[in-house]
């Protein structure tokens, strides 16, 4: 029997009216997307109660992706090869089944610091034949089939069939902590997995401490190495998060340039190869990290992000209490003229557009008067054009942007485009005591900023700039959860917005 649920059973704890959450617990990474047997699938890492002990992957099915069905669990520790969690991976679809390859997360008894001693990090592969039940596990790679340079920090499986094998990606850390990537291949993806090649920063210096979540994205011809360096110190307009997500563009292929390590089993080291000084991050806003990327049947090339952060509570406590962080909206990948990964909705959420909203000066906020913004500045806002929304959601369009201004959620959350930079700055308690995130109109190829798509959903936005050239998404706590109130003093020859529908949620208790 399918249950239909209200999701906005508290009405002050910000309830998503798109984005998939669930109606307790925790998720975080995703992982095993893919599309099988007509319908997509999105795996996460999800935990029944928060906290919890061990985590496993949560499971939603859409077929059109705005029907989401929550089926629970899919795999969570259970068994001896995974008893700690069930952590991140990926999804492969062969011989009509749905395979996923995961790391078992095992912490030994004694007194070990488990950095560097004490875990076991298992690879292991579960099959699906019909999209809803699992087999048994089986390990395909254990601590002893790594390199000695490893420290107990192998994880995230990404599994793909090239060059007649084959082939699996694992982020690392050394015992140096200096971060590397490991690649594998094997002959049937169960047995015999070997390892054929490694990378680590050309210069020798850490590029952060871990690699992880690695994905090889190919657009028009060209391969992009997808990596989520912890431990990269902060700038003031890059790294800005305590961990952060990019890629690295690759002159030929991925395989061929982690072959180049012809020591393997017996290095001492991993093999120096990417120039870290070519890496190119993937969101500028608070909230964004473990992107996964996956082919549908269209031939899109679709990704994923979590919104939220590892070890976020050293940032911000997120105060939704029973439930804590959601998922990007699924977004096709493409490259500009730059050369540039642009990021986009797929079209599908186009089905959830109601009724197109132009501004006007009557809409905007105190259009009278000034109101604060930053703690640097304040911002006159006479003349300024807006409109209101009631159900605390929409999908806001500024076409044939000039020169500086400003757009205003409520009293909560300002985007500024001023003195070359574009700023994403909180007010008061929306922000959970963060401030700002900042990208320098130079990082974007037109060197200007053309065009904003932001899309609003009581808690989350996600920001996309210049086609989604680079995007900014973010969490927030607005106290007012209805009555979206937008203002811009942006000169653009567009600004408008459309109402936005629901998800229909099913299964979700």
């Amino acid at each position: 029997m399918q249950m239909h649920v209200n999701l906005d059973y508290r009405q002050h704890n910000w309830r998503l009216g798109f984005h998939l959450q669930t109606a307790v617990g925790w998720l975080s990474d995703p992982n095993g997307l893919c599309q099988f047997k007509d319908e997509y699938h999105i795996f996460h890492q999800y935990a029944p109660r928060w906290p919890w002990p061990g985590h496993g992957w949560g499971h939603w099915t859409s077929k059109d992706m705005i029907t989401w069905e929550f089926h629970r669990g899919a795999i969570i520790p259970e068994m001896e090869l995974d008893m700690n969690g069930s952590y991140s991976g990926s999804a492969v679809i062969r011989d009509g089944q749905m395979w996923c390859y995961y790391t078992g997360n095992v912490l030994e008894p004694g007194e070990h610091n488990y950095d560097y001693d004490g875990r076991q990090a298992n690879e292991t592969l579960v099959i699906s034949e019909d999209g809803r039940t699992f087999s048994d596990r089986t390990l395909v790679l254990a601590n002893d089939g790594y390199p000695e340079y490893c420290s107990c920090h192998v994880r995230d499986p990404k599994v793909w069939w090239e060059k007649d094998r084959w082939n699996m990606l694992l982020g690392a850390r050394t015992m140096d902590d200096h971060p590397a990537m490991l690649l594998y291949k094997s002959p049937d993806g169960i047995s015999d997995w070997k390892l054929a090649g490694s990378c680590t920063t050309i210069s020798g210096k850490p590029f952060g401490y871990m690699w992880e979540c690695p994905n090889i994205v190919k657009l028009d011809g060209k391969e992009f190495f997808f990596v989520c360096p912890q431990g990269v110190p902060s700038q003031l307009t890059k790294f800005q998060n305590n961990f952060n997500s990019g890629y690295f563009p690759v002159e030929g292929s991925v395989i061929d340039l982690l072959e180049g390590d012809k020591e393997l089993m017996s290095a001492v080291k991993p093999y120096g190869c990417i120039d870290e000084s070519t890496f190119i991050e993937l969101d500028y806003g608070f909230d964004f990290y473990a992107p996964q990327v996956f082919t549908d049947q269209k031939g899109r090339q679709i990704l994923v992000g979590w919104m939220g952060l590892p070890d976020i509570e050293l940032q911000y406590q997120v105060p939704t209490y029973e439930w804590l962080h959601t998922l990007t909206w699924l977004r096709e990948l493409s490259l500009n003229e730059a050369g540039k990964i642009c990021q986009w909705p797929c079209e599908e959420y186009n089905a959830l557009r109601g009724e197109r909203v132009d501004f006007t000066p009557e809409g905007a906020v105190d259009s009278n008067g000034k109101l604060g913004t930053s703690n640097y500045d304040a911002f006159d806002i006479e003349g300024a054009i807006g409109a209101k929304f009631a159900n605390g959601t929409a999908d806001l369009r500024l076409k044939g942007i000039e020169g500086e201004g400003r757009i205003l959620l409520n009293a909560d959350l300002e985007l500024a485009v001023i003195n070359n930079m574009i700023e994403l700055s909180f007010k008061g308690i929306a922000g959970g005591y963060r401030t700002v995130r900042r990208l320098p109109l130079s990082e974007l190829s037109a060197g200007s900023l053309e065009d904003i798509r932001m899309v609003i959903d009581t808690s989350a936005v996600e920001i996309y700039l210049n086609g989604g050239e680079h995007t900014m998404s973010t969490r927030w706590w607005p106290q007012e959860i209805t009555n979206l109130c937008i203002s811009s003093t942006l000169a653009a020859k567009e600004t408008y917005a459309y109402e936005m529908g629901r998800f229909e949620f099913v299964n979700v208790c």
